[in-house]
């Protein structure tokens, strides 16, 4: 072959390979540009899917507000025992259709990662009894319920809705396939790990009838339910991520035909000693009850505490007769009765009216398995089985220390509230629950608009605003609002629970956020939170604190007395004072806090100033949950009410 027939033959060739290259290079770009175009329509698809469940989770959660709210109303009106029932149905209804609409929501924030944990100070006894508590009226007549509640002198610091959410997941599925046998509730093992860690494994155990081989691999995959008649198949799939999140897991082990065996390990933090019972020394207490552990328990913790004024009889050995015959006539020593009405059931009134008969200032206790309807109607307070007796003491003392040290009752009825909000039905509710539960009567808007030349027209002491609405929503009409008042508290009412919606409101101006369906518990630690800290400090009339406290103490003594009383009164208030500046001043001195507020609030009982120690309570509560933010907040007013006093003690 000739040169010139080479090179043309190579000039041929490295055409062809041009075109292929090109071909090549093409088909990559079509390929390309339909990857491209693929990945946009899933990203697209994603997004709608996570609004798509955030918008429905609003619109189930916007009535769910009016639900679970009138049956608040309807249960502070007078009722009787069945009227009691049928709300509380309703109310366990509208909490298990809510805990639903969590459900989707949380399985779309763990595909996103944007569930948070939210530690706090809580105690495992408590999360325990009370988990055992609400699955009890869940579980079959034919199944024995074993429950063994831990005793720790410490409490821990744990996301307890979360773990709470775990652990009752975990028991309703036992409750659901278990309809014989036995199921059983305990933890029996706590590792203490470096920095105060603990490794803890809680245990639900069942003898019903067992997982499938075939499903046993698939079970916390999510919409995957065991149960083809009914379930989501989320709750499996949401408690081993939420176990994740606490650096432990769930394991099973499960034989078709015998049962399942769960196994929940989390990583908690250890916080601080447990003090129970202090409120109930130097009360009387009478308890009638067979014998037990848990009775022994009770005993014992008194007798450390040198409380010698409980007294047990045991109804097993000690009957109905010999309470009447020889308790009864004692009555009136007596501050607190706390009967087990599993034992004497119907006969349980008859005791229990006779001991108010003899002494009408005694608080009737019931300790009780299931609810006896009409004859609760008696007794003060009921405590459902089963219980940790520290839990139990606790729930007494909190019911009876309510007499002594209530939470101070502030008169809202001056304050000028806009509330707005889209929907009617809310509308209404909202402002009845002001009104009912708060005295305070609101001023309404529709939308962010109207919201908007209101407030340039009238002066309100809080908004209350709801963030989606037609024309203006919220966000918008907060930040008009800002242009022209920087001050005005405003908070935000709404169902859009993602993180980003939060500080979009905060971002917007707003300061602070509570998640619909609004319930009264939200006005109660976020509403009058705010109130007290911004507006009632503003508000309140000076107190003659000297005048008061001296009127007070000559009830009981005489001048001279009184004088040395109000002179180290004044030495120990001067030095609180001091303590909480010095103490606040402090990177972590929350425990230190505790015993300063602590203090203040045993000298403030004894001057009579109630509503002053009632703050001092509050506080020492802040200081034992670490709750910094809302410590500041009341801190300030307290401590303006201490100098005041201070103040007074000079003229």
């Amino acid at each position: 072959m000739s040169k010139k027939k080479k090179i043309k033959a190579l000039e041929k060739e490295l055409k062809r390979v041009k075109e292929k290259l090109y071909s090549n290079n093409n088909e990559k770009l079509i390929l390309a540009n339909v990857l491209f175009n693929i990945n946009e329509e899933l990203e697209e698809s994603l997004h709608q899917e996570k609004r798509f469940i955030a918008s429905v989770s609003h619109e189930l959660r916007t009535p769910m507000t009016s639900i679970i709210g009138y049956g608040e109303l309807l249960e502070d009106t007078e009722l009787n025992a069945k009227q009691k029932r049928y709300v509380h149905s309703i109310q366990q209804s509208s909490s298990y259709l809510l805990s639903l609409v969590n459900d989707l929501l949380d399985v779309a924030k763990f595909k996103d990662k944007r569930v948070e944990l939210t530690p706090r100070i809580t105690d495992i006894t408590d999360i325990i009894s009370e988990c055992a508590i609400l699955i009890d009226s869940k579980i079959s007549k034919h199944v024995k319920f074993q429950v063994q509640v831990p005793t720790f002198d410490y409490k821990i610091k744990a996301d307890e809705k979360r773990l709470k959410q775990i652990i009752l997941n975990l028991l309703s599925n036992a409750a659901k396939f278990t309809k014989e046998g036995t199921i059983e509730l305990y933890v029996d093992k706590i590792e203490e790990r470096a920095n105060k860690q603990l490794f803890m494994t809680i245990h639900v155990k069942d003898t019903g009838g067992g997982i499938p081989t075939d499903m046993v691999d698939t079970l916390f995959e999510p919409f995957l339910s065991t149960d083809k008649t009914q379930g989501t198949g989320l709750g499996l799939f949401i408690s081993q991520e939420l176990a994740s999140l606490m650096d432990g897991n769930i394991r099973v082990v499960s034989e078709e035909g015998i049962g399942s065996h769960f196994i929940l390990t989390v990583n908690v933090q250890k916080s601080m000693a447990k003090e129970i019972g202090k409120g109930l020394i130097g009360t009387n207490i009478l308890m009638y009850s067979p014998s037990s552990t848990f009775v022994d328990s009770i005993i014992q913790e008194f007798e450390r505490m040198s409380m010698q004024s409980f007294e047990h009889y045991d109804s097993k050995h000690r009957g109905i007769k010999y309470l009447v015959s020889e308790v009864l006539p004692k009555a009136k020593r007596y501050n607190i009765f706390i009967l087990d009405v599993d034992v004497l059931k119907k006969d349980a009134i008859i005791l229990a009216k006779m001991f108010l008969l003899m002494n009408p200032n005694i608080k009737l206790v019931a300790y009780l398995t299931e609810d006896y309807g009409e004859i609760l109607e008696t007794f003060h307070l009921s405590i459902y089985k089963p219980q940790g007796y520290q839990s139990f003491i606790r729930k007494i003392e909190r019911f009876y220390g309510k007499r002594v040290l209530s939470s101070p009752k502030h008169d809202y009825t001056d304050l000028k509230i806009l509330l707005v909000e889209d929907v009617e039905i809310n509308r209404i509710y909202e402002v009845e629950m002001l009104k009912n539960f708060f005295g305070i009567e609101c001023d309404t808007a529709e939308d962010g608009l109207i919201a908007l030349n209101k407030v340039k027209k009238n002066a309100y002491d809080l908004i209350l605003m709801d963030m989606r609405m037609p024309v203006m929503d919220g966000l918008e009409s907060t930040r008009k609002i800002r242009e022209f008042n920087k001050d005005i508290p405003i908070v935000c009412m709404s169902a859009n629970v993602y993180k980003e919606d939060k500080m979009a409101a905060e971002d917007a101006g707003m300061n602070n956020f509570i998640e619909k369906p609004l319930e009264r518990s939200d006005i109660e630690t976020t509403l009058v939170k705010l109130i007290n800290s911004q507006l009632l400090s503003q508000k309140k009339k000076r107190i003659n604190y000297k005048e008061r406290v001296e009127k007070f103490l000559k009830q009981n003594f005489d001048d001279v007395i009184v004088a040395n009383l109000y002179r180290a009164a004044v030495g120990s208030i001067a030095e609180g004072v001091s303590n909480i500046e010095e103490h606040s001043n402090k990177i972590i001195a929350t425990k230190a806090l505790r015993e300063d507020f602590h203090k203040l609030k045993g000298v403030l009982l004894n001057l009579g100033l109630e509503e002053i120690a009632s703050q001092a309570s509050q506080l020492q509560r802040y200081a034992e949950d670490e709750d910094v933010l809302s410590l500041q907040e009341l801190q300030k007013e307290f401590v303006i009410s201490l100098n005041e006093f201070l103040e007074d003690s000079l003229n």
